[in-house]
């Protein structure tokens, strides 16, 4: 298996993540509900790429506060630790069914970072 490289590595892992994430009853209504991200899923994935391209490969691009973003989907229906916990599993899966290497771990490391502040600052 192979270290995550490119961007078309990071959409294959956005695309299959969110399979999970839709599939699972337990967190699809925020992505069907609260947002209308099913909806225009390619444009999020497209974003969600620029995000992870300049996180992990200093690239640029990514303008938006996901911070923000989050906390105005979390004002609508709060986020649990439950929910914290699921998107995470499915991540991290998602990642360790198709990569390893640097990278790989780097966007799980980052990706708990991102959770923890995201749990401190909204509850």
């Amino acid at each position: 298996m192979s270290d995550i490289e490119t961007r078309e590595d990071i959409l294959l892992i956005m695309r299959k993540f969110y399979e999970k994430l839709l599939a699972d009853n337990s967190i699809n209504f925020f992505f069907t509900k609260v947002t209308l991200v099913d909806q225009h899923l390619e444009v999020h994935f497209e974003i969600l790429a620029t995000f992870w391209e300049q996180s992990l490969f200093l690239k640029g691009g990514y303008y938006n506060n996901m911070f923000s973003i989050h906390k105005e989907v979390h004002d609508k229906h709060a986020f649990s630790k439950d929910h914290f916990n699921t998107w995470l599993s499915h991540f991290n899966s998602t990642i360790d069914e198709n990569f390893e290497g640097k990278y790989a771990e780097q966007m799980k490391t980052q990706a708990l970072s991102m959770a923890t502040i995201m749990q401190i600052k909204f509850n």
